[in-house]
């Protein structure tokens, strides 16, 4: 019992790789589990296309064949309004032999095992304790397939492990891999990236806050307590 009770609370400074790896592989066992039910749907006939496929999908069979949807405004409006990271994925695919509507199909659990790594790494890093990694990969995977966001591979489900890659390279302060995960969320949902800027200004205020405080910040009701609201610096 007290092997077991080490096992699933020792801190991750402190436990053997091998249990961090455990809880990692059972993670990604999970985005696995839980994108089944999602690939039996989409490839239980061959006209099944998720509904909003059906607006951001469709028009990249022109990326197959140039002629399809001649002077069609619904296929103009939604290839103009396509991010162009979002856009170069499919049409890079569509290269190599993959159709658009093939390739919807297959994305999603690919997008969820990324998130899942990434969700891994932050509940670590919040919590040295690597079945808090594992508890944060149940969590999200529960969330992200009862929503239609990530099955349709549209621009919005890029979001999921992109925002978590950001935040996981703030959490380690790593500056290139910050600006990377900026850089890919321009690309794929621009709007996201105001998010990101909140994110990176909040940091910046507490940085100021606590030169002001002069190495930190009291509160009245927690006397003993220094909170400190400088951040260490990101490194590359």
């Amino acid at each position: 019992m007290s092997r077991l009770h080490k096992f699933l609370t020792n801190s991750a400074s402190r436990v053997a790789s091998e249990s961090v790896a455990f809880w990692f592989i059972l993670s990604l066992s999970l985005a696995v589990v839980y994108s089944i039910p999602a690939l039996r749907e989409a490839f239980s006939g061959e006209f099944v296309v998720q509904d909003d496929a059906r607006q951001h999908v469709f028009w990249m069979q022109r990326f197959v064949d140039s002629q399809l949807f001649p002077k069609d405004l619904m296929a103009d409006y939604f290839q103009s309004v396509a991010p162009a990271g979002y856009t170069w994925v499919y049409r890079l695919m569509a290269i190599v032999g993959i159709e658009p509507l093939l390739l919807h199909k297959l994305l999603p659990p690919v997008l969820g095992a990324i998130a899942t790594c990434y969700c891994f790494g932050i509940c670590v890093e919040l919590l040295p304790i690597p079945i808090s990694g594992f508890i944060g990969a149940l969590l999200l995977n529960q969330t992200l397939w009862m929503r239609d966001d990530i099955v349709a591979a549209t621009p919005v489900a890029f979001v999921y492990p992109l925002l978590l890659a950001f935040l996981y390279y703030l959490l380690k302060r790593n500056l290139l891999g910050v600006a990377s995960a900026i850089a890919l969320i321009g690309l794929f949902y621009p709007q996201c990236v105001f998010v990101c800027s909140g994110v990176l200004i909040l940091q910046l205020a507490c940085a100021i806050a606590n030169r002001y405080c002069r190495g930190g910040f009291h509160p009245p009701f927690m006397p003993s307590t220094t909170v400190n609201l400088n951040p260490p610096p990101l490194r590359v």
